[in-house]
């Protein structure tokens, strides 16, 4: 199994060479089977419609939505695709690099001409997903999957000097991708250091993004696309970590640890509680705390318990 990174490629006269191919417009009816594999081509997967995602060695969950692709080297092993419960239509090409004539530019003298192409070259990033932000990939895989298709010379050919155009788009779109991130991750880490640090204050969005010096609307943007969640939600995710902790470690109330995790009444806490952890507190408490022992009752306290309470 060849990486496109492999040094071989880099002799002068290979080019990629387009050998899988596939235009789908139900992913779901039209790939039943399960897919646990690795081969020896480089694969991209683009979404035209819907979502899909799929599991890597190398990059663990990757979800893929409408107008975004993902590029799998060659040799990683990829399973669990799946798609959402509505229609998902995607494209597909798989190729590997190769000496060849023709059109298109060997792989040498791109890397040597185009800085993005050689540094993504250089890191070798096995797996990649992107957002086809000008839908640039998008036409020029349209366009690949016919001439795939067809058995004649010069076909092939416009596919390899097509593909080598989709490659050099990948390594644009990357570059950009990057200075973004580098933005984002700054922002994203301090406001996770924020929520991490301060989770049992009154934190807002709002309040965040002031200390923050930017836009409450950029900050939730950010947080949403990098984290997959909102602010709000991790705020709350970071809450009933520290309060299961609490359960276990603690003999306090379930008032007491409400309030010492954010929350303004216990109701409130148990509701969320149980939502993110399909218990109770107290079942989570008496679950885990192995040498947990209600507090005994003196004679004639007829006052209720926590767990009477809350049973």
């Amino acid at each position: 199994m060849n990486s496109i990174y492999d040094a071989e490629n880099l002799q002068n006269g290979f080019v990629p060479v387009v050998y899988g191919y596939y235009d789908r417009a139900n992913m779901m009816e039209s790939t039943p089977e399960v897919i646990n594999h690795s081969h020896s081509l480089c694969e991209i997967m683009y979404v035209n419609e819907g979502t899909m995602s799929i599991e890597t060695e190398s990059n663990g969950f990757n979800q893929v939505s409408c107008n975004q692709f993902i590029l799998i080297d060659a040799g990683i092993r990829h399973w669990d695709l799946r798609f959402n419960k509505g229609l998902c239509s995607m494209m597909n090409i798989e190729f590997q690099y190769e000496e060849g004539t023709g059109l298109a530019p060997d792989l040498a003298s791109l890397l040597k001409a185009d800085g993005k192409m050689r540094e993504m070259f250089e890191q070798q990033p096995r797996v990649l997903t992107l957002s086809d932000r000008n839908g640039v990939v998008h036409q020029l895989m349209k366009t690949i999957v016919p001439l795939a298709d067809s058995a004649n010379e010069q076909g092939r050919h416009l596919c390899s000097l097509l593909c080598t155009q989709v490659m050099l788009e990948v390594a644009r779109l990357r570059g950009m991708n990057q200075s973004r991130e580098s933005v984002g991750n700054h922002y994203i880490s301090e406001a996770l250091d924020i929520l991490n640090n301060n989770y049992a204050e009154p934190l807002t969005a709002s309040s965040v993004a002031e200390e923050l010096h930017i836009h409450p609307s950029y900050l939730h943007r950010l947080f949403r696309e990098y984290t997959s969640r909102t602010m709000k939600d991790h705020l709350q995710r970071i809450r009933i970590q520290h309060a299961q902790e609490m359960l276990i470690e603690t003999r306090k109330s379930m008032l007491e640890i409400a309030c010492e995790v954010g929350f303004s009444n216990t109701q409130q806490f148990q509701q969320l509680f149980r939502r993110l952890t399909g218990m109770r507190p107290l079942e989570y408490r008496k679950l885990n705390q192995k040498e947990y022992e209600r507090p005994p009752k003196s004679a004639g306290d007829n006052t209720q318990t926590e767990e009477d309470t809350y049973a």
